[in-house]
This record gives C-alpha cells, sequence and structure tokens, in this order.
C-alpha cells in the first residue's frame, strides 16, 4: 500500500511537471508571435511615412517585410498591393492582392485593387468577378459598375459597359471620373456627339483636372474637329504636345473600332 501512494505521487508530480513545461511553451510561442506582431506594426508605421515621403521603391521593401512578419495580416498585403501597382510592378501586386482576397474574402480594397491590376494586365474577363464583389459588399458606392465598366469595353461589349457606367452615376451624379469613362465609352462606337454633350459642360468646372480636359479634346479630335481640340489641348500642352496628340487623332480615326478601344483605354486612365 505504501509503495503503491509513492508510485501514484511521483506520476502525479511527473504530470505536474510536464503540464508546466507545457505552458512555458506555449508562453514562449505567444511571446513570439506578439514580438513578431509588434515588429510587423512598426515595418508599417516607417513604410507608411517613407511612401508619403515619395520613396515607393522603400516602402515597398519595408511592406514586404513586415508581410513576412504577419503573413495573415490584411494591410500589408494591400500595402504591397497599392505600392507595386503605382510603381508598375504589377504581377507582384496581384499576388499580394490574390493573397488579401484568400484571407479576406469581404474586403472591398482588396477585390477593387485585383480588379484594377488585372485590367492594367489585360485580362478583365478575370477582373469581372472582383468588381462583381465590390458591387454587392459596396452597393452605395459606384466604384464597382466603374470596374466593370472598364472591363466590358475592353471585352467590345460597350452597352453593357455603358449600362454599368449609368448605375455608377446613378449612386454618384457628381463623378467626374464615371462621366469621363461614360463619355470615353461613347466616343469609341463614334457616339462622338453624346460623348461630347456629356464632358463639355465640365471643361471649366473646378475640380475638372488635365485628364478630363484632355480626353474631351481627344473626343473632338476623334470626331474630326482638330481646331477645337488643339485649343482645349492647348490648356495644358505646349505646341509639340498638341502636334503630338493631333497625329495621335489621325491615327486613331484609321483604326478599327476593337483596336480604337484598347488604344484609348490604355491611353486614357480609364482604369
Amino acid at each position: 500500500m505504501f509503495l503503491r501512494s509513492i508510485t501514484f505521487v511521483a506520476l502525479l508530480m511527473s504530470s505536474m511537471v510536464l503540464s508546466s513545461c507545457s505552458e512555458l511553451v506555449k508562453n514562449f510561442e505567444e511571446m513570439q508571435k506578439d514580438d513578431e506582431v509588434s515588429r510587423a506594426a512598426q515595418l508599417m508605421r516607417i513604410a507608411n511615412s517613407t511612401r508619403q515621403g515619395g520613396d515607393l521603391a522603400s516602402a515597398l521593401s519595408l511592406y514586404q517585410r513586415a508581410a513576412n512578419f504577419a503573413p495573415d495580416d490584411l494591410p500589408p498585403l494591400i500595402a504591397i498591393g497599392e505600392t507595386a501597382f503605382q510603381l508598375g510592378q504589377n504581377e507582384q501586386a496581384a499576388k499580394a492582392y490574390e493573397r488579401a482576397t484568400q484571407i479576406a474574402p469581404d474586403s472591398v480594397k482588396s477585390h477593387l485593387g485585383f480588379g484594377k491590376v488585372l485590367i492594367a494586365m489585360d485580362q478583365p474577363q478575370k477582373a469581372i468577378p472582383h468588381f462583381e464583389t465590390v458591387v454587392s459588399l459596396a452597393a452605395d458606392q459606384y466604384v464597382g459598375h466603374n470596374g466593370l465598366g472598364v472591363s466590358f469595353d475592353m471585352l467590345g461589349r460597350h452597352d453593357e459597359a455603358q449600362a454599368q457606367y449609368q448605375m455608377g452615376l446613378d449612386k454618384s451624379p457628381q463623378s467626374l471620373i464615371i462621366l469621363n469613362n461614360l463619355a470615353l465609352s461613347l466616343a469609341i462606337e463614334g457616339k462622338y456627339d453624346d460623348a461630347l454633350m456629356l464632358l463639355s459642360p465640365f471643361l471649366d468646372d473646378p475640380r475638372a483636372g488635365a485628364l478630363l480636359r484632355q480626353n474631351l479634346a481627344l473626343i473632338y479630335g476623334l470626331a474630326g474637329q482638330s481646331n477645337k481640340a488643339a485649343a482645349i489641348a492647348s490648356r495644358d500642352l505646349d505646341e509639340s504636345g498638341i502636334i503630338n496628340n493631333l497625329k495621335f487623332y489621325e491615327r486613331l480615326r484609321a483604326m478599327t473600332e476593337a483596336d480604337r478601344a484598347k488604344s484609348l483605354l490604355n491611353a486614357t486612365g480609364a482604369h
């Protein structure tokens, strides 16, 4: 009986030691994880400041380091996608956004960013599901409709594109971005009067920047109204720039509708 009690006590002590070791291991793992999260957050703060300062390449490197410490965190991946896209590194941006959409399927930023990158990579068909997700997740915003419009225009489905732009305008009537893209879509089809009717009233709008003015000049150029095109282009361009643009308008007029659509969407910043 005495021997059996000692054995029981020994087993109990052994169990306590093992349990204590297990707790120590667990605590160490938690501490290590907390340290990695802290380092990732610090790197994100430095990267954000670096990016704001204009050094995108260094910021991208810092975002990548942050993602290595916190591979399942969404902010570093979105930051990598945005910065790589700004640097024209579309493949890297696409990988980051793809991972982001896997981690957070309901992230509007992730799907919107991924869709824009796919458009830039000339993959509009692959972009469509992401923009559709944006429409479903952010039903009160125009951005998903705008992305779908650009995708459909690139695929030559202009009626569907214009329907999407109109839905976007219904949600955001003051958006010059989507108004601009609708006008370009109409111009691609040769509906120059309709396109000019949309954009002309905003020529002197304080919100209208050089992009809208130059797109308006482009539409006048496509319509064969070179004098008006040159007059509007002169607001932002010097003489050599105006001449180059007029030559570009001539080349566009000679293209097929499909080639003209691709050239227009790539040249005008529609996406």
